[in-house]
């Protein structure tokens, strides 16, 4: 047992998984602080351009075509990640993201029209989409090629951790920075951090199999076909992604459209908020998100020392209640806040302690899940089955963020919350009442 734990101790003495880890908080600390920003930013100057009562449905354009060019490449981002060695995979996606992310900022400080501001926006967001979907499964999928067996787990919740540290570390220096110093810094800032993890990613080395024979269209076709095939036939691992789906569907609007909404049209007209004398609104979006990282880190380190085990649905199925119960007691609040049952400074306590609590069980979910996948699929198909599973997991995100736009802008944003919490509902009970299930 002391051997097990010394060298569960030390997976950070493996060169590839310190420069992996670090190449992906340095690449992630970027992501989450230009999505901070954006979210924020992609209100504003749409109110600026069509009025505030069309800027949710801007945002939700916006979503919807960051998300559907990551998903329509995705599954050759996957069929690539098995063919071609991953680290170099990953260094020159960072290294174009970095140049399209500083490129952007200089045309969007150079023009003074809203609406060339914004279609320099979406433009550089069908072309970041485009690289995540070759990013991340080469990412997702090298794990497995640079750790043993026995040190998955571990270095699954590390990951996990790294990226709830880069959440707080992004939304803390996001909030600041934004508020202070404007936009255009954090490209540069975002765009300088891509080329940073490049250059970590570029000393990463392993043993790179090349695939058999000669890559052409329909050779990734058919390693497309072929990750499609071996998802579905690995019923549990299928059923798990349905699940994932549709939670996805109804839980991603809430933190993508809604309290970015919340944020920018609710608390910037209040005229009195907790801490308002030291804390801008964009702090305070800041605090909220970040509850949930820190309890993230947390959990990633509990599960860190614990021993792998053979059966993940008990543990599964417990987070993914809390996780729901959560959703709803959320929906609720801000439906009463909305209806004027609730004060401001009520919600921004509520929720900040909400998802704190929400972070123990998010990553007590994607640990296990993320090690039963790395365990179970043959090192052949890893890079299209995770390919796979980020399609099959986020194929109607972008579906929701333009939903949640047109009921915000239309109906209204006590709509959504109903919407959402029902959805969620059905769900979980559908995934707890499945055979396939109880076979994780």
């Amino acid at each position: 047992m002391k051997d097990q734990v010394t060298t569960r101790q030390n997976v950070f003495k493996n060169k590839n998984f310190a420069l992996l880890f670090s190449g992906v908080l340095v690449s992630n600390i970027a992501f989450m602080l230009f999505n901070f920003v954006m979210s924020l930013y992609i209100l504003r100057i749409s109110t600026e351009a069509y009025g505030a009562e069309n800027a949710p449905l801007i945002q939700g354009y916006y979503l919807l075509v960051s998300g559907i060019v990551l998903l329509i490449f995705m599954p050759f981002g996957g069929a690539l990640a098995d063919r071609f060695n991953k680290s170099r995979t990953m260094y020159i996606t960072d290294y174009i993201r970095g140049f399209v992310i500083l490129s952007a900022g200089l045309l969007i400080y150079l023009t003074n029209d809203p609406e060339t501001k914004i279609l320099v926006i979406f433009i550089m967001a069908i072309i970041l989409g485009t690289n995540s979907a070759f990013f991340n499964p080469a990412a997702g999928s090298l794990l497995k090629f640079i750790v043993k067996d026995d040190e998955l787990q571990q270095s699954s919740s590390y990951l996990n951790g790294s990226r709830n540290l880069q959440n707080i570390i992004g939304l803390i220096f996001g909030g600041i920075l934004y508020a202070l110093l404007g936009i255009y810094v954090i490209f540069f800032i975002c765009g300088i951090a891509y080329l940073i993890s490049a250059v970590t990613e570029m000393f990463i080395k392993y043993d790179a199999k090349a695939a058999v024979g000669k890559m052409t269209l329909k050779s990734v076709l058919k390693d497309i076909a072929v990750g499609v095939k071996y998802v579905y036939n690995f019923k549990p691992i299928f059923v798990l992604l349905m699940m994932a789906l549709f939670l996805n569907f109804f839980t991603v609007p809430i933190f993508q459209n809604a309290i970015p909404y919340f944020i920018e049209f609710g608390l910037s007209e209040e005229t009195k908020y907790l801490f308002i004398e030291s804390m801008s609104i964009e702090n305070w979006y800041s605090v909220i998100m970040i509850a949930a990282s820190v309890s993230g880190i947390i959990m990633s380190i509990i599960l860190s020392r614990k021993e792998p085990k053979k059966r993940y649905f008990k543990i599964i199925s417990k987070h993914l209640m809390v996780f729901v119960a959560i959703t709803v007691i959320i929906s609720t609040l801000m439906c009463m806040y909305y209806l004027d049952i609730l004060n401001v400074n009520t919600i921004l306590i509520s929720i900040t302690i909400l998802l704190f609590i929400m972070g123990f069980s998010s990553v007590g979910f994607n640990v296990p899940v993320g090690v039963t996948i790395q365990r179970t699929v043959d090192a052949e198909h890893l890079g299209k089955v995770q390919s796979v599973s980020g399609v099959l997991s986020q194929a109607l995100i972008p579906i929701a963020g333009l939903i949640a736009g047109i009921l915000i802008s239309k109906v209204g944003i006590v709509s959504l919350y109903i919407f959402c919490s029902i959805g969620v509902v059905i769900v979980i009970i559908w995934y707890l009442s499945n055979k396939y299930a109880k076979e994780i």
